[in-house]
Order: structure tokens, then C-alpha cells, then sequence
């Protein structure tokens, strides 16, 4: 979800496996798409533009989310509805790195919106994540893949940056459903999807900047409200325009936060990680530590270990996963 007026944005991160690294990704660096099971793929290939900082579950190159240099934020979030393009002649990339390959390449949600036009996430298997997207300027729009079509909203038609685990239409029309009662319906207490999404709204159409908690504080609040308890194992709050990046976690609530500033983004000086789960508070910038492919290996085994569905990956997949990052090159 979205302040937008102060520029601030929050993400909880719901999943049965709380493992993360925090990762200090650098611009300069030339990359080709991790390989996807898809026969005769083109593979996109780029040189990062920006530096960013993501939160990655999945190893190195595979954020679930972040945030660049230039302000931009990227967050996903699970949608059984997801259906993305049959394959085509354009280059494709992996779902998770596709939000990497966003927070290399631009500044503007209306880039991102152009760049379906020179890039496609491959189908995969099984459904996929949606998307929500912030600039600097408070810009915002929801990606999401229906049918093997793109459909999004931008602020034009989407009055509050809020998504969750449904598609933005569908979330939209409960939302003005309880609006249409006159607040008479209760507000919805439940975990769903769509009552987690009214609630978020609906604190955040309350929100006064003058007379309220500072938004980085009413952020959480509002992802506190929307927790499905244990499950919620992340909690994300961006503050765009003084680069600064706080979290809590399920493991360690406490809540720290690091500068996005303080780091130096040149691909010559080594990438720099943080393990999200680490018994600190308060300020973390200067705890991280320099990338391994043993840290990347050690997450990678660990989560997919713990996750049900991934348990019968083959160890040669999960050491290619791990090894990917040693392919990038720099070039500064």
C-alpha cells in the first residue's frame, strides 16, 4: 500500500518461510535472464542502470521486492488469477527477476508500463505475482497479467495504492460497495484478501498528515491491522523521499532500518547483504556485510528445504539458482 502524498509505502510479506537477505544490488552490471524451462526463449539481457536495495527470499537477483535510486518501488504480491502472455517474440525473463530487471532499467511507473512492449514474463508454471509500483513523484500503478494480457491501473483509476491477494477491480468493488452503504456494513475483520483490502483503504483514506502519527509510523499501522498473524513473516515500510528503508519481522520485531544513501552503488566495490532475520535494532547500515555464494547458497537450500512444494528441486537447480550471480558481469 501507498501514502501517497507522503511517500511512503508498506509491504507485508505473507508466507509459510521467513528466510531473507537484504541486498545492496549495484548499477554497471551486465546480466542475461536466469534460464526458464521454455523452449526456443529468447533471453533478456541488460546492464543495470541503477543501484537498489531488495528484500530476497529466493537468493540473489530475485527480490520479491525493493526500491532504487531513484525512488522507485517494486512489491509483489500472490494472485491465483495471474496468467501471464503466451510465449512471443519478445525477450523474457523469470517473474521475480522481473522486478529486478524494473529496478535496473527505470525511474517512472510509465516505464514500466512501456516496457510490455519490449519484454514478457515467461507462463512458467502455476500462478504468479501481481504487482504495485510508486516513483518518486507518487505516481503508482497495479501490474497484473489477466488472460495473458496486461492490465493495470494507474492513480487516474485507482484512488488509493492499495493491493493485496485479488485483482484490483475485484478488491475496488467491495471497497465501494461498503462505500455505496454508507458505512453502514461493519468494517471487514476478517484475512481476506478482499477485507484486508478494505481495511488498508480505508485507514489510509482517514490518514491527515498534519494531525496524525508520522506516516512512516501510521504505515505500520497499517500493516499491523492487515497481519495474518504467524504467516505474516515481513513487514516493509519505504519512506521514498528521505531514502530510508525500515522493517519488522516475525523473528525479530524489533524495528530497524538502514539509509539507502550510505551505500555505495558501483559495481567495482563489493554487493553487500544483510540477513533479514539478524537479532538488531534500530539502525542496521552499517551491519551489512559483503555477499558470498555461500550466503546465497545457504538461503536458497534453507528456503527451499522449508517450502512444501519446492522440496523435490533437484540440488544441481538449486546450486544453478545460487551460482547465477557469479554470471553477471561489471562494467565500470
Amino acid at each position: 500500500m501507498c501514502i501517497r502524498d507522503r511517500h511512503v509505502v508498506g509491504k507485508n510479506y505473507d508466507w509459510i518461510v521467513g528466510d531473507g537477505l537484504v541486498v545492496v544490488n549495484k548499477r554497471g552490471v551486465s546480466k542475461t535472464a536466469i534460464y526458464i524451462k521454455e523452449e526456443n526463449a529468447k533471453l533478456a539481457s541488460w546492464t543495470s542502470k541503477y543501484g537498489s536495495v531488495t528484500f530476497n527470499q529466493h537468493g540473489r537477483e530475485m527480490p520479491h521486492g525493493g526500491m532504487n535510486e531513484t525512488g522507485l518501488v517494486v512489491q509483489a504480491m500472490m494472485l491465483t488469477e495471474t496468467k501471464y502472455p503466451a510465449p512471443d517474440s519478445r525477450p523474457a525473463i523469470s517473474r521475480l527477476q522481473w522486478i529486478q530487471y524494473q529496478l535496473d532499467n527505470f525511474s517512472t511507473v510509465k516505464e514500466i508500463i512501456a516496457s510490455d512492449s519490449i519484454l514478457r514474463i515467461s507462463p512458467g508454471g502455476g500462478s504468479g505475482p501481481h504487482f504495485l509500483c510508486i516513483d518518486r513523484e507518487g505516481n503508482y500503478v497495479s501490474i497484473e497479467f489477466l488472460d495473458g494480457k496486461l492490465v493495470y491501473h494507474t492513480k487516474e483509476t485507482m484512488p488509493f495504492g492499495v493491493l493485496t491477494n485479488s485483482t484490483y477491480e475485484e478488491s475496488d468493488e467491495l471497497y465501494k460497495t461498503y462505500e455505496r452503504m454508507g458505512k453502514k456494513l461493519p468494517m471487514p475483520g476478517g484475512n481476506s484478501s478482499r477485507d484486508r483490502f478494505v481495511r488498508a483503504t480505508s485507514m489510509i483514506k482517514k490518514y491527515n498528515s498534519i494531525a496524525s502519527k508520522p506516516a512512516v509510523n501510521y504505515a505500520f499501522d497499517i500493516l499491523t491491522d492487515v497481519a495474518q498473524g504467524s504467516q505474516t513473516k515481513w513487514s516493509i515500510v519505504f519512506d521514498i523521499k528521505n531514502y530510508r528503508v525500515y522493517f519488522e519481522t516475525f523473528s525479530n520485531p524489533k524495528r530497524r532500518y538502514f539509509d539507502f544513501n550510505s551505500f555505495n552503488l558501483s559495481c567495482a566495490m563489493p554487493v553487500k547483504v544483510l540477513d533479514i532475520n539478524a537479532d538488531l535494532e534500530g539502525d542496521v547500515t552499517n551491519n551489512f556485510q559483503d555477499y558470498t555464494l555461500q550466503i546465497n547458497r545457504n538461503l536458497i537450500r534453507n528456503v527451499f528445504k522449508k517450502t512444501p512444494t519446492l522440496r523435490d528441486v533437484p540440488e544441481e537447480a538449486l546450486e544453478y539458482l545460487a551460482i547465477y550471480p557469479e554470471y553477471t558481469r561489471c562494467n565500470q
